[in-house]
């Protein structure tokens, strides 16, 4: 028995020491010098940091803009406001059509340069490179009041002016100081009371109520505006409108009630005025004498008329539009009157049009004459008036209410008392 248990053992080995050699002999491992092995580590490594670097370019010229170095306030001279705008407007459109976020980095040593600058643009009405600039730098700096309070400048020249004031409501629930809130206060303050006694001393009582309208959404409780959408309403002869208006107010408050009287006072007006002016052209008529009345030649086009004023000292070709409330002008003529006369800025407004409504600028001249009649600061849009062929502007109500006026089409003359 043990015999036979070591002739197993020696078999078992043997089986054994055969399935050991036959792998040994089917795995084979080529060996590789250690020169040659480093060699191609060096190359494979070399190639990955190539194709690396390549990616990396080509990631960074399609996501990185050519954002210009803006000078230093020492430095006035290394690169003109022009060329920055430029590029900034370029970049802005290239980023936009590629869809890919614009991503210009605004150095913090530079603020005071980029300060300086973006009041210069302001001083200069360079609004188109403002317009490109503010959203690149506050999506940056979102929190930068300095700079959020000249983007609210901005947005008082070029948007329209009750939404302008909104802009200055939101802004007051930033972490302001004391000092810029009361910047921002006084600053709505300001405009809105400004623009209300403008447009009511231009008798523009239709701009006056779309100016007001949104603001007393803002402020419903404001008293200033509520007595300011009334009076719009009730010179328009709007007394449903007044009323709603009114309806927060004591039905007894002294100016409410004033502004209820506007209504009749203005029915018992009109027929005043055309009772007096029937007699007044029948007194004369029999008598033959003059009666102070101004009488102007006027020049006909098919049944338009127009009259030559004094804008300012300067000649204008108006027009005459009894169904516009506010005297217009047209672009041309005012880019031509701008650079030597001095106006006043009052704000953007929407105007209705032949051609819909348009956001149209509102500036005040210091005066418009016709012959011996004179109205001083009066307010004037500027319109795309590019299809008056004979005139530069219209004469609109803001003028000629201020007149007896009456029209003689046959003689085409305007008289004016």
């Amino acid at each position: 028995m043990t015999k036979f248990n070591s002739v197993l053992i020696l078999a078992l080995l043997a089986s054994i020491f055969a399935n050991v050699y036959q792998y040994l002999n089917g795995h084979k491992q080529v060996s590789v010098p250690q020169s040659e092995q480093s060699q191609i580590e060096s190359r494979r490594t070399d190639g990955l940091a190539q194709q690396q670097s390549k990616d990396t370019q080509q990631l960074n010229q399609e996501t990185q803009p050519n954002f210009p170095q803006t000078p230093d306030v020492h430095e006035p001279a290394v690169e003109t406001d022009s060329e920055v705008a430029e590029k900034l407007n370029t970049q802005a459109s290239t980023d936009t059509q590629r869809g890919v976020p614009n991503t210009t980095r605004f150095k913090p040593d530079r603020r005071a340069a980029y300060l300086a600058q973006t009041r210069r643009w302001l001083a200069a009405q360079e609004y188109a490179k403002l317009d490109a600039f503010f959203p690149l730098y506050l999506r940056q700096y979102p929190q930068d009041v300095e700079f959020l309070l000249l983007e609210a400048e901005y947005i008082a020249h070029t948007h329209l002016l009750s939404d302008a004031i909104i802009h200055y409501h939101s802004m007051l629930s930033l972490p302001l100081n004391n000092a810029q809130q009361d910047q921002v206060q006084n600053t709505i303050a300001r405009l809105t009371s400004r623009t209300i006694t403008q447009l009511k001393q231009a008798n523009s009582w239709d701009i006056l109520a779309q100016f007001v309208e949104p603001l007393l959404q803002v402020s419903p409780t404001s008293r200033e505006l509520i007595l300011a959408l009334a009076t719009a309403y009730a010179r328009q002869q709007q007394a449903g409108l007044m009323e709603n208006t009114l309806a927060s107010i004591r039905y007894d408050d002294p100016q409410a009630m004033k502004i209820r009287g506007i209504i009749q006072q203005y029915d018992d007006e009109v027929n005043a005025q055309s009772d007096r002016a029937t007699k007044t052209t029948n007194d004369n008529l029999r008598k033959n004498v003059s009666t102070g009345v101004t009488s102007i030649g006027l020049q006909k086009y098919g049944d338009q008329y127009v009259v030559e004023s004094s804008l300012s000292g300067n000649q204008v070709y108006f027009l005459i539009d009894t169904g516009a409330s506010t005297t217009a002008i047209s672009r041309q003529k005012f880019k031509v009157l701008f650079k030597s006369v001095d106006t006043k800025f009052v704000g953007q407004f929407n105007v209705q049009t032949a051609n819909g409504t348009v956001r149209s600028p509102m500036y005040q001249f210091a005066s418009l004459e016709i012959a011996k009649a004179k109205v001083k600061n009066i307010n004037v849009m500027v319109l795309p008036l590019d299809e008056l062929g004979h005139s530069d502007g219209l004469l609109g109500m803001n003028f000629l209410r201020e007149f007896d006026f009456r029209i003689d089409q046959q003689n085409a003359l305007l008289h004016l008392q």
